[in-house]
């Protein structure tokens, strides 16, 4: 955590870029991807949601003291940049790329490249009474099963997440698959969802190369305004607006 903390208000109730297509044998799924039995005990997920998944963050703009941040940023060789409502601590070997739409120049995501791996990242509206991650996590194993994937929902650095393998077909007719982690942490009105690929989302919880993924992920700070919007409603980010002073 790069940045100090202000007192926590009561819980709301490819190799050289980013390659999320790994190809692999059907008989050699289970080890590349560890993808386990969907049947699985679900005792580590029920455990999982006991825990405060942003304990060490991401964090609402009004959870943290970015003041003095001159300093601290220089010393840990980082700089804070600002997406619109999403304030991002960015090491000097991260690659950030914003996503969206050139027509209209809505920006939805924010891709975050680190050697053979990626974090995709969006802001979406929630309810203050939460309840929106797991809705969203049981969504998303459907639609993976519904098409012809796997997915399962497992204990990870923030507390429930979704192991998710989608089949593809490669340009030579060779079986691929798309293996992904995905995140869900609700804040105060909004959520944050991350979607690991590449490398680090084959191993498990905060092994290498996840576990730089993680700390970026953790680092995050929200900054949503008061505008009313529907649960599940995306927040569209904005090109950077330089660094970041509390």
């Amino acid at each position: 955590m790069i940045f100090g903390r202000k007192g926590r208000k009561a819980k709301a109730s490819t190799d050289e870029d980013v390659d999320d297509v790994v190809a692999v044998e059907d008989d050699a799924l289970d080890e590349d991807a560890d993808v386990a039995d969907l049947d699985e005990d679900a005792d580590e997920t029920e455990a999982a949601e006991d825990v405060d998944p942003r304990a060490d963050g991401p964090f609402d703009y009004e959870e943290v003291d970015l003041s003095g941040d001159d300093a601290v940023l220089a010393a840990q060789r980082v700089r804070r940049v600002a997406f619109g409502p999403l304030i991002v601590t960015q090491p000097e070997d991260l690659l950030l790329q914003l996503q969206g739409d050139p027509k209209t120049n809505a920006v939805y995501t924010l891709l975050a490249h680190h050697e053979n791996s990626g974090l995709e990242v969006a802001l979406f509206a929630a309810p203050r009474s939460g309840g929106l991650a797991a809705e969203l996590r049981e969504d998303i194993v459907e639609e993976a099963t519904q098409g012809g994937g796997q997915a399962e929902i497992v204990s990870g650095p923030f507390g429930p997440e979704v192991k998710r393998v989608l089949p593809l077909d490669g340009p030579e007719g060779e079986q691929l698959f798309h293996v992904s982690r995905i995140w869900l942490v609700e804040g105060p009105g909004w959520l944050l969802r991350g979607t690991l690929m590449g490398r680090a989302a084959l191993v498990e919880g905060e092994a290498e190369p996840a576990d730089f993924f993680v700390e970026f992920f953790r680092d995050l700070v929200v900054r949503r305004d008061e505008e009313p919007r529907s649960p599940g409603e995306i927040i569209h980010l904005a090109l950077p607006e330089g660094s970041v002073r509390g």
